[in-house]
C-alpha cells in the first residue's frame, strides 16, 4: 500500500542502495500504470547504486498522449517539479513523496514518450550499470566526492554528476 503526500525537497546526501527501492518502484508502477501508460524504474535505485535514494520513474505515454499522462499523475497526487531549473513542458517531471511500509520516499516521475530515444537510452543505461559492478562502484565514489565538496543543493548535485552519466551514455 502506498500513500501519496506532498513532496519535500531535501538536501543531496548519500545512502547505500537498499532492496526496498525495488519494492517501492514496483508498488508505484502497479499504482500508476494504466492500459495506456507504462512505467519504467530507472536511475540509481533501479541499478543498485547508492545515492540520494530518490525513485526515478519514466511515465511512458503513447504518441500524442503526454497531456493525459500528466493529468493522470496530478490526479494521483504528483506535483510540479521542485527545481529552479525544471524540465521543459514537452518533457516534464512531476514529483511526489510516498509512504511505503511506514517510510517516506521521494519520487521523480519523468514523462517521456514510449519507444523514444530517451526511453531506449534509459533501458540501456540501467542494464549497463547492472552488468558492470565496477562502474556502479565508480559512480558511487563520484557521488561521495561531490558531497565531500560540500554540495547539498539537488540541482547543483545533479549538474556535478552529469559528466559521469554522459560519459557512460556516450560509451553505450
Amino acid at each position: 500500500m502506498i500513500t501519496f503526500e506532498p513532496y519535500q525537497l531535501v538536501d543531496a546526501s548519500f545512502s547505500p542502495w537498499r532492496p526496498i527501492y525495488l519494492d517501492v518502484a514496483q508498488a508505484l508502477s502497479d499504482h500508476i500504470s494504466t492500459p495506456r501508460i507504462e512505467v519504467l524504474h530507472f536511475g540509481s535505485t533501479s541499478a543498485k547504486v547508492g545515492g540520494k535514494g530518490i525513485i526515478d520513474l519514466s511515465i511512458l505515454y503513447r504518441s500524442g498522449e503526454r497531456d493525459d499522462a500528466v493529468a493522470h499523475l496530478y490526479a494521483l497526487g504528483f506535483q510540479d517539479q521542485h527545481s529552479d531549473q525544471p524540465f521543459p513542458e514537452y518533457r516534464p517531471r512531476k514529483d511526489a513523496s510516498v509512504i511505503f511500509q511506514g517510510e517516506r520516499f521521494l519520487v521523480h516521475a519523468h514523462v517521456i514518450e514510449k519507444d523514444s530515444d530517451e526511453h531506449h537510452r534509459q533501458i540501456a543505461y540501467k542494464q549497463y550499470l547492472l552488468d558492470n559492478p565496477d562502474v556502479r562502484a565508480e559512480y558511487e565514489n563520484e557521488k561521495r566526492a561531490i558531497l565531500a565538496q560540500g554540495v547539498r543543493d539537488q540541482d547543483v548535485y545533479v549538474k556535478h554528476k552529469a559528466p559521469f552519466v554522459k560519459g557512460v551514455l556516450a560509451n553505450l
